[in-house]
């Protein structure tokens, strides 16, 4: 009974520690584009709360982040 108790304890820290791991990272790209048009605009960008400057990761000025400027965001969100 002590070693059921133990174990179930055990598995549900590792579900609630891995949630908050995964809360902690931003999200892809395709989930950032909350709409599916192809672009992350600024307001589906402010939802991903990366510290960014949205204009200036904005390269081509067309009012949306394509992959590869969103992927610059995030690698700029590693350094």
């Amino acid at each position: 009974m002590k070693t059921t108790n133990l174990f179930v304890a055990a598995a549900a820290a590792l579900l609630v520690s891995g949630s908050v791991l995964a809360a902690d990272e931003p999200p892809k790209f395709e989930s950032a584009d909350a709409n599916s048009d192809g672009g992350v605009d600024a307001t589906e960008f402010a939802a991903t709360k990366l510290a960014r400057d949205f204009a200036k990761l904005d390269k081509d000025g067309n009012g949306k982040l394509n992959k590869d400027e969103y992927a610059a965001a995030l690698e700029e969100e590693c350094e």
